[in-house]
């Protein structure tokens, strides 16, 4: 009898791992999660629509490359916008495939909406040794009358703006990446006004690709967009690598981070956030990180917010409408989280300082969640 209760005990423990950590961490105000039930209708199908991405980009050694990118003058272009140009240019309705090869492209690149299906990929599965690379941010004086980059002109402007910064942006519909790193290299504090915005990829065209991407920067590195408020872009991240500081990962669009390690970097600023959605209220899918590792560069030990909402063009707390204002949504599911995420209420108050609320909210309240997640941060 002895021995059947314990083999029984150890079972039902075994069986309630098996189950999944959601068992083991309890639901909050400050820290909801999700139960078994609910988290079926957060899955990467719902956020993804009737389009399924999960086969990511395809093998390289399939593809057949119409234009080839190399510096030294190898190929039939030596920057990666020449490519894309004549991608363009070349019209029609079939994928183009455009291989980079290894090296540093410093230049500012735009897929504008109007390009055909384009997958940029390099046949070096090492995506560090190809990089494109700039470093344009918010607070950077430009001339007015000049273009901050081809996608997004803002062109009356004096600075650069943050869609403007934007070292790399893909605005066509299709767009697919595999095997490179795109990166702004900003070094805060250059311009003393402001360090906001220095966005390394602008990703807003519908039914993007990217994998094994690398994408660097600190403060607002990748945007994930669409082209106005009342339309859906899916993007969809695969085996990849996001870094930065604050609000790093932000934007309307719907994207989902498979299999992607999501890097805070400590040496500047141990205590911002890593996600700040600006979802449309009337869009239930923003961000999905799943099957994914949040980890960080230092020692900051329960002092990172896991996300804010970004409150975007409401401008104070008391322009804020409730159903119509932008209320960021996001989910982190069978993640591991590293201790540098704050335990007990990891998401923060939004960008206008309205304050985050689960429920029974003066404001909306916020879409923020968990499941199944494990590691030192995860409250497990």
């Amino acid at each position: 009898m002895r021995n059947f209760a314990l083999r029984h005990a150890v079972l039902a423990t075994l069986g309630a791992c098996l189950i999944g950590n959601a068992l083991a961490v309890s639901s909050t105000s400050t820290r909801p999660q999700l139960s078994s039930s609910s988290a079926a209708s957060y899955t990467i199908a719902k956020y993804m629509g009737s389009w399924d991405p999960t086969g990511g980009v395809g093998s390289v050694s399939g593809f057949s490359a119409k234009y080839t990118v190399a510096a030294d003058g190898s190929g039939t272009h030596k920057t990666v916008q020449a490519a894309i140009t004549a991608a363009v240019n070349a019209g029609g309705s079939s994928r183009i495939y455009i291989a980079v090869k290894a090296g540093t492209y410093r230049e500012v690149v735009c897929v504008p909406s109007a390009a055909p299906p384009i997958t940029l990929y390099s046949s070096n599965s090492d995506a560090s040794k190809t990089v494109i690379v700039y470093n344009n941010a918010n607070p950077k004086p430009k001339s007015s009358g000049t273009s901050a980059n081809a996608c997004t002109p803002n062109a009356s402007a004096t600075t650069y703006g943050t869609a403007g910064s934007a070292t790399f942006s893909a605005f066509s519909a299709g767009f697919r990446a595999k095997n490179i790193s795109i990166s702004n290299d900003y070094k805060e504090d250059t311009y003393s006004s402001s360090n906001q915005a220095a966005v390394a990829l602008m990703a807003q065209g519908d039914q993007q690709i990217y994998e094994n991407v690398r994408v660097l920067g600190n403060q607002d590195t990748l945007l994930s967009y669409t082209a106005s408020a009342t339309t859906v872009a899916h993007h969809y991240f695969l085996n990849s690598y996001v870094e930065g500081d604050t609000d790093f990962i932000f934007g309307r669009g719907t994207a989902v981070f498979n299999n992607v390690e999501i890097r805070y970097l400590t040496a500047r600023k141990s205590n911002g956030a890593i996600l700040a959605p600006s979802t449309a209220a009337s869009n239930n899918y923003g961000f999905l990180i799943i099957n994914s590792k949040l980890t960080q560069s230092g020692s900051a030990s329960n002092s990172v917010y896991l996300g804010r909402a970004w409150d975007e063009s409401v401008g104070s707390l008391s322009n804020y409408k409730n159903g119509s204002s932008p209320n960021g949504q996001a989910v982190i599911r069978d993640t591991a989280i590293s201790g540098h995420v704050i335990l007990k209420a990891p998401w923060g108050s939004s960008t206008i300082s309205r304050p985050y609320c689960s429920s029974g909210c003066s404001y909306s309240a916020n879409r923020f969640y968990e499941y199944n997640n494990s590691g030192a941060g995860s409250g497990n």
